[in-house]
């Protein structure tokens, strides 16, 4: 598990924290969840939230540009194929998140037999803060997603969504819309910045999505509608060593390595350990391979948290001195391998090639 003070944080626009919007007091905060696919409109306090029927999780929670060093270090592409911060692997963590399903909330409302999309809205988090999500994703898997207010035990704190956040296993992470207050069910597709503009599949190997001039469009004209959105997660895996950057367009802040530099390790059997996570499906195996040899299983430890939660794993390695490389990757449960290249994407979204680890033994 990772502990809430050293879990990523990834925001668009600064937090907003109840002091700034009193829509974030938890006396006050409502939720509105209306529109015209909505029998029952209804409008829910926090007190009422606590009181609805609730579950627990153990999820990943993970930005769409993790591992995007990997388009441009391990990949080659340049900064004109692929743009976006220097997340390398940290983007991402395992927690606990106590929600209120979906499920019930439109158990609540009804959903009327035309609807089509949810659309997920903060209201407080800028002006173009909302996702849409179609209605088929929800009600096939309602009681894993929903209106979250506690992570690892403890309510939210502002940098994670308090007092009330939406939470979607296996998605990236824009789909887990922070300091929501309003759920707007509709016929119609819908089309805003963060399915448009942003996190969204954009390059020759990505078709544009069909659209119509009777959907909905909010902030965006269908002339900024260019690939699709960004959905499940890749399976990915890694060492708990640092990506060597050398291609890198800038380098992180406090990253522990220089530009070029390689951790060093010392000669003699060693135990390298890492996770492995397959959101989709979860994880069957991890294997690895060292100086491009053959490809080896490496041992998953226990427990194993679900197809949500990453898993840990180790294998020895009797570490000869000189200039080494280390590729591990995951396969899913659904037999899928992790693979060795990806298309390039604009925004280097959801990277999920084999990473390839540079160490000097000594």
């Amino acid at each position: 598990m990772t502990p809430v003070e050293e879990f990523y944080i990834r925001n668009h626009y600064p937090t907003p924290t109840a002091p700034e919007k009193p829509e974030l007091v938890k006396e006050t905060w409502k939720l509105r969840v209306h529109g015209d696919s909505v029998q029952k409109p209804i409008e829910i306090s926090y007190d009422e939230l606590l009181k609805m029927p609730a579950r627990t999780i153990t999820a990943n929670m993970q930005c769409h540009g993790n591992a995007r060093n990997l388009f441009w270090e391990v990949q080659g592409y340049d900064g004109k194929q692929v743009s976006g911060g220097s997340w390398v692997m940290g983007a991402i963590g395992l927690a606990e998140w106590r929600f209120v399903p979906l499920s019930h909330i439109i158990e609540r409302v009804g959903l009327k037999p035309d609807a089509r999309t949810a659309l997920f809205w903060s209201g407080v988090d800028g002006t173009d803060m909302g996702r849409p999500m179609p209605v088929s994703e929800i009600l096939a898997r309602g009681d894993e997603m929903g209106i979250c207010y506690q992570m690892n035990g403890n309510d939210l704190i502002p940098d994670h969504g308090a007092p009330v956040r939406l939470v979607v296993p296996g998605w990236g992470g824009t789909a887990s819309i922070k300091w929501l207050t309003e759920i707007r069910f509709t016929n119609k597709r819908v089309w805003c910045r963060l399915n448009t503009r942003g996190e969204v599949y954009i390059g020759d190997a990505y078709q544009r999505p069909e659209f119509s001039k009777d959907d909905e469009f909010i902030g965006v004209t269908a002339d900024d509608i260019k690939g699709p959105m960004v959905t499940w997660m890749p399976p990915q895996s890694t060492l708990t060593v640092p990506l060597v950057l050398e291609k890198t367009p800038t380098m992180p802040a406090n990253y522990p390595l220089k530009k070029g530099e390689l951790p060093t390790l010392q000669a003699g059997l060693q135990t390298m350990r890492g996770y492995a996570w397959g959101p989709q499906y979860g994880v069957r195996d991890v294997e690895y391979r060292i100086d491009n040899g053959p490809w080896q299983p490496a041992r998953i430890l226990p427990p194993n948290l679900g197809r949500y939660a990453w898993v840990r794993f180790e294998f020895p390695w009797n570490a000869a001195a000189g200039e080494h490389a280390i590729e591990t990757r995951t396969i899913d449960n659904s037999g899928y391998v992790q693979p060795a290249t990806q298309p390039p994407n604009l925004l280097g979204m959801a990277n999920g090639t084999i990473p390839r680890f540079r160490i000097r033994v000594v």
